[in-house]
Protein backbone atom coordinates (compact mmCIF):
# COMPACT_ATOMS: atom_id res chain seq x y z
CA UNK A 1 0.00 0.00 0.00
CA UNK A 2 1.28 2.86 -0.85
CA UNK A 3 2.57 6.16 1.64
CA UNK A 4 -0.22 7.79 0.80
CA UNK A 5 0.93 10.98 3.38
CA UNK A 6 4.31 11.01 1.83
CA UNK A 7 2.62 11.25 -2.08
CA UNK A 8 0.33 13.80 -1.17
CA UNK A 9 3.56 16.07 0.53
CA UNK A 10 5.30 15.44 -2.94
CA UNK A 11 2.35 16.95 -4.39
CA UNK A 12 3.12 20.35 -2.27
CA UNK A 13 0.00 19.37 -0.23
CA UNK A 14 -2.56 19.23 -2.90
CA UNK A 15 -5.26 16.36 -3.34
CA UNK A 16 -4.40 13.29 -4.78
CA UNK A 17 -5.79 10.44 -6.60
CA UNK A 18 -5.54 7.61 -4.40
CA UNK A 19 -3.75 5.00 -6.75
CA UNK A 20 -0.46 3.11 -6.96
CA UNK A 21 1.82 5.86 -8.40
CA UNK A 22 2.88 4.65 -12.26
CA UNK A 23 6.76 5.42 -10.80
CA UNK A 24 7.85 5.36 -7.45
CA UNK A 25 11.06 5.68 -6.18
CA UNK A 26 13.21 7.70 -3.46
CA UNK A 27 14.21 10.47 -5.84
CA UNK A 28 11.61 10.11 -8.93
CA UNK A 29 7.87 9.77 -7.95
CA UNK A 30 5.19 9.76 -11.18
CA UNK A 31 1.42 10.52 -9.13
CA UNK A 32 -2.06 11.70 -9.82
CA UNK A 33 -3.97 14.72 -9.00
CA UNK A 34 -7.58 14.56 -6.93
CA UNK A 35 -8.49 15.69 -10.50
CA UNK A 36 -6.33 12.65 -12.75
CA UNK A 37 -4.25 14.94 -13.93
CA UNK A 38 -0.67 13.45 -14.00
CA UNK A 39 2.19 15.26 -12.16
CA UNK A 40 6.07 14.26 -11.36
CA UNK A 41 8.23 14.96 -8.35
CA UNK A 42 12.23 14.76 -9.64
CA UNK A 43 14.92 14.88 -8.30
CA UNK A 44 13.25 17.51 -5.59
CA UNK A 45 11.13 19.40 -8.10
CA UNK A 46 7.11 19.11 -8.40
CA UNK A 47 6.46 19.89 -12.57
CA UNK A 48 2.47 20.20 -13.29
CA UNK A 49 0.65 20.94 -16.08
CA UNK A 50 1.26 24.44 -17.20
CA UNK A 51 -1.44 26.22 -19.86
CA UNK A 52 1.14 28.00 -21.90
CA UNK A 53 3.79 24.83 -22.35
CA UNK A 54 2.91 24.90 -26.15
CA UNK A 55 3.09 29.13 -26.89
CA UNK A 56 6.35 30.35 -28.67
CA UNK A 57 7.91 26.79 -29.91
CA UNK A 58 10.28 26.70 -32.30
CA UNK A 59 10.34 23.80 -35.00
CA UNK A 60 11.73 20.22 -33.96
CA UNK A 61 14.94 19.92 -34.51
CA UNK A 62 15.42 16.56 -33.30
CA UNK A 63 13.70 13.92 -30.78
CA UNK A 64 14.70 11.43 -28.17
CA UNK A 65 12.77 8.74 -26.67
CA UNK A 66 13.14 6.44 -23.44
CA UNK A 67 11.18 3.87 -23.15
CA UNK A 68 10.04 1.23 -20.15
CA UNK A 69 7.71 -1.40 -21.93
CA UNK A 70 7.46 -3.42 -18.91
CA UNK A 71 5.26 -0.82 -17.49
CA UNK A 72 4.42 1.06 -20.66
CA UNK A 73 6.38 4.20 -19.56
CA UNK A 74 7.94 6.93 -21.46
CA UNK A 75 10.19 9.71 -21.39
CA UNK A 76 9.71 12.12 -24.95
CA UNK A 77 12.38 15.14 -25.68
CA UNK A 78 11.33 17.52 -28.32
CA UNK A 79 14.22 19.44 -29.41
CA UNK A 80 13.27 23.06 -30.39
CA UNK A 81 16.19 25.47 -30.58
CA UNK A 82 17.35 26.86 -26.94
CA UNK A 83 14.04 25.24 -25.30
CA UNK A 84 12.88 21.47 -25.46
CA UNK A 85 9.58 20.32 -24.43
CA UNK A 86 9.59 17.05 -22.20
CA UNK A 87 6.69 14.22 -22.35
CA UNK A 88 6.40 11.68 -19.39
CA UNK A 89 3.93 9.42 -19.03
CA UNK A 90 2.01 6.37 -20.49
CA UNK A 91 1.82 5.01 -23.79
CA UNK A 92 -1.68 5.66 -24.94
CA UNK A 93 -2.18 7.37 -21.41
CA UNK A 94 -1.34 10.09 -19.23
CA UNK A 95 1.43 12.28 -19.85
CA UNK A 96 2.73 15.20 -18.33
CA UNK A 97 3.86 17.79 -20.74
CA UNK A 98 6.96 20.40 -19.19
CA UNK A 99 9.45 22.96 -20.95
CA UNK A 100 13.44 22.57 -20.39
CA UNK A 101 16.50 24.50 -21.09
CA UNK A 102 17.84 22.63 -24.18
CA UNK A 103 21.23 22.38 -22.00
CA UNK A 104 19.16 20.19 -19.68
CA UNK A 105 18.65 17.57 -22.19
CA UNK A 106 21.32 15.35 -21.63
CA UNK A 107 21.75 15.56 -18.25
CA UNK A 108 17.72 14.36 -18.25
CA UNK A 109 18.11 11.25 -20.17
CA UNK A 110 21.19 10.36 -18.31
CA UNK A 111 19.11 10.21 -14.98
CA UNK A 112 16.18 8.33 -16.88
CA UNK A 113 18.43 5.76 -18.41
CA UNK A 114 19.76 4.82 -14.83
CA UNK A 115 15.90 4.78 -13.82
CA UNK A 116 16.12 1.99 -16.01
CA UNK A 117 14.66 3.56 -19.27
CA UNK A 118 15.73 2.31 -22.26
CA UNK A 119 17.06 4.00 -25.42
CA UNK A 120 14.28 3.93 -28.12
CA UNK A 121 13.54 5.67 -31.71
CA UNK A 122 10.78 8.02 -31.09
CA UNK A 123 9.03 6.30 -33.83
CA UNK A 124 9.57 2.79 -32.95
CA UNK A 125 10.33 1.56 -29.39
CA UNK A 126 11.53 -1.88 -30.74
CA UNK A 127 11.81 -3.68 -34.31
CA UNK A 128 7.86 -5.15 -33.31
CA UNK A 129 6.61 -1.88 -31.98
CA UNK A 130 5.75 1.51 -33.63
CA UNK A 131 4.54 4.72 -31.92
CA UNK A 132 1.28 7.00 -33.58
CA UNK A 133 1.86 10.38 -32.62
CA UNK A 134 -1.65 11.98 -32.20
CA UNK A 135 -2.48 15.42 -32.67
CA UNK A 136 -5.05 17.59 -31.20
CA UNK A 137 -6.76 20.86 -32.32
CA UNK A 138 -9.50 22.10 -30.12
CA UNK A 139 -12.70 22.07 -30.02
CA UNK A 140 -12.39 17.95 -32.09
CA UNK A 141 -9.84 18.09 -34.59
CA UNK A 142 -7.86 14.96 -34.44
CA UNK A 143 -4.62 13.69 -36.67
CA UNK A 144 -2.35 11.01 -36.63
CA UNK A 145 0.45 9.95 -38.41
CA UNK A 146 3.40 6.74 -37.64
CA UNK A 147 5.98 5.38 -39.41
CA UNK A 148 6.17 1.68 -39.83
CA UNK A 149 9.09 0.24 -42.36
CA UNK A 150 9.11 2.95 -45.43
CA UNK A 151 5.45 3.90 -44.91
CA UNK A 152 3.50 7.35 -43.55
CA UNK A 153 0.63 6.28 -42.19
CA UNK A 154 -2.13 9.86 -42.10
CA UNK A 155 -5.18 8.92 -39.73
CA UNK A 156 -4.84 4.95 -39.92
CA UNK A 157 -6.54 5.56 -43.60
CA UNK A 158 -3.85 7.21 -46.22
CA UNK A 159 -0.47 5.66 -46.74
CA UNK A 160 2.37 6.82 -48.60
CA UNK A 161 5.06 4.98 -49.36
CA UNK A 162 8.53 6.32 -49.65
CA UNK A 163 11.61 5.24 -51.37
CA UNK A 164 13.71 4.54 -47.70
CA UNK A 165 12.70 4.80 -44.14
CA UNK A 166 14.72 7.69 -43.75
CA UNK A 167 12.45 9.09 -46.66
CA UNK A 168 9.25 8.15 -44.25
CA UNK A 169 11.16 9.44 -41.45
CA UNK A 170 11.51 13.05 -43.10
CA UNK A 171 8.49 12.86 -44.63
CA UNK A 172 6.71 12.30 -41.28
CA UNK A 173 8.53 15.29 -39.51
CA UNK A 174 7.38 17.23 -42.17
CA UNK A 175 3.61 16.56 -42.22
CA UNK A 176 3.78 17.03 -38.15
CA UNK A 177 5.33 20.55 -38.84
CA UNK A 178 3.06 21.39 -40.82
CA UNK A 179 -0.08 20.62 -38.73
CA UNK A 180 2.02 21.95 -35.89
CA UNK A 181 1.28 25.86 -37.95
CA UNK A 182 -2.51 25.05 -38.09
CA UNK A 183 -2.25 24.62 -34.73
CA UNK A 184 -2.30 20.93 -33.67
CA UNK A 185 -0.36 19.74 -30.61
CA UNK A 186 0.53 16.46 -29.49
CA UNK A 187 -1.91 14.80 -27.46
CA UNK A 188 -1.12 11.41 -27.03
CA UNK A 189 1.93 8.53 -27.94
CA UNK A 190 0.23 5.15 -28.77
CA UNK A 191 2.20 2.07 -29.02
CA UNK A 192 1.41 -0.40 -31.57
CA UNK A 193 2.29 -3.50 -33.55
CA UNK A 194 4.52 -2.88 -36.47
CA UNK A 195 3.12 -4.82 -39.72
CA UNK A 196 6.63 -4.08 -41.66
CA UNK A 197 10.09 -4.06 -41.23
CA UNK A 198 11.90 -1.83 -38.54
CA UNK A 199 15.19 -1.09 -37.24
CA UNK A 200 16.02 -2.21 -33.81
CA UNK A 201 17.18 1.13 -32.05
CA UNK A 202 20.65 1.58 -30.81
CA UNK A 203 21.70 2.81 -27.15
CA UNK A 204 23.02 6.23 -27.66
CA UNK A 205 26.78 5.75 -27.50
CA UNK A 206 26.71 7.01 -23.38
CA UNK A 207 24.03 5.09 -22.30
CA UNK A 208 25.15 2.64 -19.72
CA UNK A 209 26.00 -1.03 -20.76
CA UNK A 210 23.24 -3.58 -19.43
CA UNK A 211 24.30 -6.97 -17.94
CA UNK A 212 23.03 -9.72 -20.72
CA UNK A 213 19.98 -11.67 -19.61
CA UNK A 214 21.42 -15.23 -18.91
CA UNK A 215 20.43 -17.66 -21.40
CA UNK A 216 17.68 -20.06 -21.55
CA UNK A 217 18.81 -23.86 -19.71
CA UNK A 218 18.78 -26.99 -21.78
CA UNK A 219 15.77 -29.24 -19.96
CA UNK A 220 15.65 -32.82 -20.72
CA UNK A 221 13.37 -34.34 -22.95
CA UNK A 222 11.15 -35.94 -20.66
CA UNK A 223 10.38 -39.61 -20.62
CA UNK A 224 7.04 -40.36 -20.39
CA UNK A 225 3.97 -37.83 -19.39
CA UNK A 226 4.52 -37.44 -15.74
CA UNK A 227 7.94 -36.10 -16.63
CA UNK A 228 6.77 -33.59 -19.09
CA UNK A 229 4.77 -32.24 -16.24
CA UNK A 230 7.64 -31.99 -14.21
CA UNK A 231 10.07 -30.11 -17.34
CA UNK A 232 6.73 -27.95 -18.02
CA UNK A 233 6.58 -27.01 -14.10
CA UNK A 234 10.51 -26.56 -14.54
CA UNK A 235 10.11 -24.33 -17.72
CA UNK A 236 7.88 -22.01 -16.53
CA UNK A 237 9.83 -21.67 -12.92
CA UNK A 238 12.99 -20.48 -14.78
CA UNK A 239 11.19 -17.87 -16.89
CA UNK A 240 9.62 -16.59 -13.63
CA UNK A 241 13.54 -15.93 -11.96
CA UNK A 242 15.03 -15.51 -15.35
CA UNK A 243 12.65 -12.95 -16.89
CA UNK A 244 12.08 -10.66 -13.31
CA UNK A 245 9.66 -8.13 -15.09
CA UNK A 246 6.91 -7.80 -17.53
CA UNK A 247 5.47 -11.47 -16.30
CA UNK A 248 4.90 -13.71 -13.71
CA UNK A 249 3.56 -17.18 -12.61
CA UNK A 250 1.40 -16.77 -9.82
CA UNK A 251 2.17 -20.23 -8.00
CA UNK A 252 5.80 -19.14 -8.28
CA UNK A 253 5.72 -15.99 -7.00
CA UNK A 254 7.02 -14.57 -3.25
CA UNK A 255 3.74 -11.86 -2.19
CA UNK A 256 5.99 -10.31 -0.39
CA UNK A 257 9.16 -10.20 -1.70
CA UNK A 258 7.68 -9.27 -5.42
CA UNK A 259 4.72 -7.12 -4.28
CA UNK A 260 6.41 -4.01 -7.28
CA UNK A 261 6.58 -7.20 -9.87
CA UNK A 262 2.65 -7.42 -9.15
CA UNK A 263 1.54 -3.73 -9.23
CA UNK A 264 3.42 -3.64 -12.66
CA UNK A 265 2.10 -6.23 -14.91
CA UNK A 266 -1.76 -6.54 -13.28
CA UNK A 267 -4.39 -3.19 -13.10
CA UNK A 268 -6.25 -4.52 -10.03
CA UNK A 269 -3.43 -6.00 -7.28
CA UNK A 270 -5.74 -5.94 -4.35
CA UNK A 271 -8.83 -7.87 -6.17
CA UNK A 272 -6.13 -10.49 -8.05
CA UNK A 273 -4.70 -11.47 -4.71
CA UNK A 274 -7.93 -12.22 -3.55
CA UNK A 275 -9.10 -14.11 -6.69
CA UNK A 276 -5.93 -15.98 -6.97
CA UNK A 277 -4.89 -16.92 -2.76
CA UNK A 278 -5.31 -20.43 -3.18
CA UNK A 279 -2.70 -20.22 -6.30
CA UNK A 280 0.01 -17.96 -5.53
CA UNK A 281 3.34 -19.44 -3.96
CA UNK A 282 1.61 -23.06 -4.20
CA UNK A 283 4.72 -23.80 -5.92
CA UNK A 284 7.38 -22.85 -3.72
CA UNK A 285 6.92 -26.08 -1.48
CA UNK A 286 6.40 -28.47 -4.45
CA UNK A 287 8.37 -30.67 -5.75
CA UNK A 288 8.64 -33.43 -8.52
CA UNK A 289 7.71 -36.68 -6.90
CA UNK A 290 6.92 -40.56 -8.15
CA UNK A 291 3.09 -40.93 -9.91
CA UNK A 292 1.26 -43.41 -7.73
CA UNK A 293 -0.30 -46.62 -9.41
CA UNK A 294 -3.11 -46.38 -12.18
CA UNK A 295 -2.70 -42.06 -11.63
CA UNK A 296 -3.07 -39.99 -14.62
CA UNK A 297 -0.56 -37.26 -15.73
CA UNK A 298 -3.50 -34.94 -15.12
CA UNK A 299 -4.26 -36.38 -11.62
CA UNK A 300 -0.42 -36.53 -10.72
CA UNK A 301 -1.01 -32.64 -12.26
CA UNK A 302 -3.36 -31.63 -9.64
CA UNK A 303 -1.79 -33.44 -6.77
CA UNK A 304 2.01 -32.43 -7.08
CA UNK A 305 1.38 -28.85 -8.42
CA UNK A 306 -2.01 -28.15 -8.41
CA UNK A 307 -2.35 -24.68 -10.99
CA UNK A 308 -0.48 -23.02 -13.45
CA UNK A 309 -1.89 -18.89 -13.51
CA UNK A 310 0.79 -16.96 -16.12
CA UNK A 311 0.19 -13.30 -16.08
CA UNK A 312 1.97 -11.39 -19.01
CA UNK A 313 2.25 -7.96 -18.86
CA UNK A 314 0.68 -6.22 -22.00
CA UNK A 315 4.02 -4.98 -23.04
CA UNK A 316 5.11 -8.42 -23.96
CA UNK A 317 1.81 -10.56 -24.87
CA UNK A 318 2.53 -9.73 -28.67
CA UNK A 319 1.81 -13.21 -30.38
CA UNK A 320 0.60 -15.02 -27.56
CA UNK A 321 -3.30 -16.39 -27.10
CA UNK A 322 -4.26 -13.90 -23.98
CA UNK A 323 -7.07 -13.89 -22.60
CA UNK A 324 -8.54 -12.51 -18.91
CA UNK A 325 -8.76 -15.19 -16.16
CA UNK A 326 -12.21 -16.02 -15.27
CA UNK A 327 -13.13 -13.83 -17.76
CA UNK A 328 -13.20 -10.87 -15.59
CA UNK A 329 -11.11 -7.43 -15.13
CA UNK A 330 -8.36 -7.95 -12.58
CA UNK A 331 -8.44 -11.67 -12.81
CA UNK A 332 -5.10 -11.22 -14.76
CA UNK A 333 -3.97 -11.44 -18.32
CA UNK A 334 -3.36 -14.59 -18.83
CA UNK A 335 -1.92 -16.88 -21.87
CA UNK A 336 -2.00 -20.03 -19.80
CA UNK A 337 -4.65 -21.05 -16.57
CA UNK A 338 -5.13 -24.13 -15.92
CA UNK A 339 -6.63 -25.80 -12.92
CA UNK A 340 -9.56 -28.12 -12.05
CA UNK A 341 -12.03 -24.96 -11.05
CA UNK A 342 -11.72 -22.75 -14.10
CA UNK A 343 -15.63 -23.57 -15.71
CA UNK A 344 -18.53 -24.37 -14.21
CA UNK A 345 -19.95 -26.60 -17.01
CA UNK A 346 -23.11 -27.66 -14.59
CA UNK A 347 -24.13 -23.93 -14.98
CA UNK A 348 -23.73 -24.42 -18.89
CA UNK A 349 -25.93 -27.81 -18.83
CA UNK A 350 -28.62 -26.19 -16.89
CA UNK A 351 -28.48 -23.03 -19.45
CA UNK A 352 -28.69 -24.61 -22.78
CA UNK A 353 -30.67 -27.82 -21.44
CA UNK A 354 -27.18 -29.59 -23.85
CA UNK A 355 -26.92 -32.66 -21.61
CA UNK A 356 -23.97 -33.84 -23.99
CA UNK A 357 -21.93 -30.79 -22.39
CA UNK A 358 -21.62 -33.15 -19.58
CA UNK A 359 -19.25 -35.21 -20.86
CA UNK A 360 -16.79 -31.92 -20.43
CA UNK A 361 -14.25 -31.17 -17.80
CA UNK A 362 -12.84 -27.58 -18.77
CA UNK A 363 -9.52 -27.56 -17.52
CA UNK A 364 -7.88 -24.12 -19.06
CA UNK A 365 -9.39 -20.51 -19.31
CA UNK A 366 -10.24 -18.37 -22.26
CA UNK A 367 -13.62 -20.37 -22.82
CA UNK A 368 -15.03 -16.78 -23.66
CA UNK A 369 -12.23 -16.48 -26.25
CA UNK A 370 -12.40 -19.66 -27.92
CA UNK A 371 -8.57 -20.63 -26.39
CA UNK A 372 -9.93 -22.93 -23.77
CA UNK A 373 -9.40 -26.63 -23.83
CA UNK A 374 -11.62 -29.65 -21.83
CA UNK A 375 -11.00 -33.03 -21.39
CA UNK A 376 -13.78 -35.04 -23.45
CA UNK A 377 -14.91 -38.53 -20.71
CA UNK A 378 -16.18 -40.19 -23.85
CA UNK A 379 -12.54 -41.02 -24.52
CA UNK A 380 -9.93 -42.68 -22.57
CA UNK A 381 -6.82 -44.02 -23.09
CA UNK A 382 -5.84 -47.68 -21.62
CA UNK A 383 -3.64 -45.67 -19.28
CA UNK A 384 -6.64 -43.06 -17.88
CA UNK A 385 -5.96 -40.26 -20.22
CA UNK A 386 -8.74 -38.15 -21.66
CA UNK A 387 -8.96 -36.82 -24.98
CA UNK A 388 -8.44 -32.86 -24.95
CA UNK A 389 -10.47 -31.19 -27.28
CA UNK A 390 -10.75 -26.89 -27.98
CA UNK A 391 -13.58 -25.84 -25.77
CA UNK A 392 -15.56 -22.61 -26.58
CA UNK A 393 -18.94 -22.23 -24.58
CA UNK A 394 -20.77 -21.29 -27.72
CA UNK A 395 -20.36 -24.40 -29.47
CA UNK A 396 -23.65 -25.88 -29.54
CA UNK A 397 -22.56 -29.70 -29.93
CA UNK A 398 -19.62 -31.66 -29.26
CA UNK A 399 -17.32 -32.78 -32.13
CA UNK A 400 -16.95 -36.49 -32.98
CA UNK A 401 -15.05 -38.50 -30.62
CA UNK A 402 -11.54 -39.51 -31.65
CA UNK A 403 -9.97 -42.52 -31.83
CA UNK A 404 -8.75 -43.93 -28.64
CA UNK A 405 -5.20 -44.70 -30.00
CA UNK A 406 -5.23 -40.68 -30.76
CA UNK A 407 -5.31 -39.73 -27.11
CA UNK A 408 -2.32 -37.60 -26.23
CA UNK A 409 -1.55 -37.57 -22.45
CA UNK A 410 -2.21 -34.38 -20.50
CA UNK A 411 1.37 -34.16 -19.76
CA UNK A 412 2.55 -34.17 -23.25
CA UNK A 413 0.01 -31.89 -23.87
CA UNK A 414 1.28 -29.22 -21.76
CA UNK A 415 4.78 -29.93 -22.09
CA UNK A 416 4.57 -28.78 -26.05
CA UNK A 417 2.05 -25.87 -24.93
CA UNK A 418 4.59 -24.59 -22.55
CA UNK A 419 7.49 -24.76 -24.56
CA UNK A 420 5.75 -22.84 -27.65
CA UNK A 421 4.67 -20.18 -25.17
CA UNK A 422 7.42 -19.67 -23.68
CA UNK A 423 9.53 -19.30 -26.85
CA UNK A 424 8.06 -16.38 -27.54
CA UNK A 425 6.86 -14.90 -24.43
CA UNK A 426 10.96 -15.01 -24.07
CA UNK A 427 10.95 -13.01 -27.18
CA UNK A 428 9.06 -10.70 -26.29
CA UNK A 429 10.33 -10.02 -22.48
CA UNK A 430 13.96 -9.45 -23.65
CA UNK A 431 12.75 -6.33 -25.90
CA UNK A 432 11.19 -4.89 -23.06
CA UNK A 433 13.76 -5.17 -20.84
Amino acid sequence: MPDWKRLRKLNGGDPIWYSDPQLDTKDEVWLYTQGGALRVWSAGTLDKEDANVFKGLAPVERRHTLYRLGSLLHVDVEVRGAQSLIRRGTLNGAHLVSRIETSQVEALLARYRKLGFKDGAPWNATKKFVTRRQYHRAPDKYWGVLVDGEHVFEDSSKQTTCDSREAALARAEQRVRAREKAGFVLQNIELTSARFSNPEPRPAPNAPKRAPLPNRPSFPKPRDAFEAVDVAIAMLKDLHARMPTGHFVAEQLDAQEEKKRIATTVEHVSFFKRMHKARIGRWRTAKPGKPKKRESSWDYFLRVYGSITWIVGSGADQDLPMFLCGNVTGGGWSCLEIADDVYDIEGLVEATGNTELENLRVFHGGWHTSRSFAFDARVVSPTGEQAIIPFDEGEAELPRPMKRERVQPFGLWLHKRVAQLARTAEENLREML
